[in-house]
């Protein structure tokens, strides 16, 4: 780090500490902390409202500058006067959206937070939330705004998705038979139309693949709009990986550059290759990415927590001299640690014995105890298995 980074800061960090000081200035607001990693500042009203700001936006419309203007901006942002109350009123802006996993915890002073927005697992690393579109903002449903309405989880859910119903229909006539790779460009660039979301709409995926004839592959490389490639070949997915691996670079609330399909029940699923296929090493290089991030956001947010119940473990994307790539995590003796779902779990023994084994086979010789409501899942366990099992685990290391 240089003198001046270290002492100064980042100009995104000031911009972020800035609006931190307005947010927490007003009277409303009971907490508010700036997460800069994520550039966001999660904040929670004295009504119970969490929410999360994301800054992306505000710093490009204001190029980094702290002004009057910008600090409007958060007014409408923060507190918008337009919010619906009642259920009646609600429940025709309600929207589904795809968001990181975890991406829904706010961790609020004196209180566990984690389940506060409302959010249940959608794809591996992605979540489901449901958000309240106004004019000028979106606002995150929370569990306290279900208890207010009146209405449970899956209620919330069902309207969100029927309200993107007639959208669905809609969409489908740009898909049709045809020949040769073709891709087409859902694009949402100012988040009101939530095309990126029709994945998760109940028979819009059987009705694309009806009206093509074949499987399309989906990418999700933002938080809005999609890719859908119809007729993609072996040969031409290493390139279109490329595409969507670029399209997640620059967007800006990255989601994933993984590929996904539609299985047999017509619900969105990740592709899965053999290991000679062309683009096998993309695909592993895109799902260890996506793996990484959404952990090491929750790591970071885990550990920050004075009551976690054992050794948080990090995911490490590892990347071998011929060029494989995996993720693997540690396994400490004498302690409790909460393992993230890994390709590999490295033992590191108090003799200075270290070693890897696949996940897979440590599982079928250790119980690994799924903890709790963790969004990416963690596994708990403890000292390292006896001796025996040891001797088996170092037959079994690569």
């Amino acid at each position: 780090m240089s003198f001046l980074g270290g002492v100064f800061g980042s100009p995104r960090n000031r911009f972020g500490k800035k609006i931190l000081e307005q947010v927490r200035g007003y009277d409303a607001v009971e907490f508010a902390q700036f997460d800069a990693e994520a550039f966001e500042i999660a904040y929670r009203l004295t009504n119970g409202y969490a929410a999360k700001l994301n800054l992306d936006t505000l710093y490009r419309r204001f190029d980094g500058k702290i002004s009057a203007e910008l600090f409007e901006a958060v007014d409408t942002l923060l507190l918008p006067p337009d919010a619906p109350e009642g259920w009646d009123e609600v429940a025709p802006k309600l929207r589904p959206v795809l968001r990181r996993a975890g991406y829904g915890a706010v961790q609020v002073a004196g209180v566990n937070g984690r389940d506060l927005v409302l959010t249940r697992p959608a794809l591996p690393y992605l979540s489901e939330l449901v958000v309240i579109d106004l004019p000028s903002t979106v606002q995150f449903v929370t569990r306290q705004d279900l208890s207010r309405w009146g209405v449970d989880d899956e209620q919330v859910y069902a309207v969100a998705h029927a309200n993107l119903t007639e959208l669905a229909m809609s969409t489908l006539t740009a898909f049709d038979p045809g020949q040769g790779v073709r891709v087409l460009d859902f694009a949402d660039d100012a988040g009101e139309n939530y095309v990126g979301s029709l994945p998760l709409v109940a028979g819009w995926l059987a009705g694309v693949r009806t009206r093509t004839g074949g499987t399309p592959l989906f990418f999700l490389p933002g938080h809005l709009g999609m890719l859908v490639v119809l007729g993609a070949t072996p040969e031409a997915l290493p390139q279109l990986l490329e595409l969507a691996a670029e399209r997640h670079e620059a967007a800006l609330r990255p989601l994933s550059a993984v590929p996904y399909t539609v299985d047999d029940n017509g619900d969105l699923m990740p592709l899965r290759v053999d290991e000679d296929h062309p683009a096998y090493a993309e695909i592993r290089h895109a799902q260890a990415q996506l793996a990484v991030g959404a952990y090491r956001s929750q790591t970071e947010r885990l550990r920050a927590e004075d009551d976690r119940e054992g050794a948080i473990m990090e995911l490490l994307h590892v990347r071998a001299p011929d060029g494989s790539e995996y993720t693997m995590t540690s396994w400490t003796d004498g302690t409790t640690n909460l393992l993230p779902a890994a390709d590999f779990i490295c033992f590191v023994t108090g003799e200075g014995d270290v070693f890897r084994v696949a996940w897979d086979d440590v599982s079928g010789l250790v119980p690994l105890e799924l903890a709790g409501e963790y969004d990416p899942p963690r596994f708990r366990v403890h000292d390292h298995p006896p001796a025996e099992i040891m001797t088996q685990l170092r037959a079994l290391a690569r």
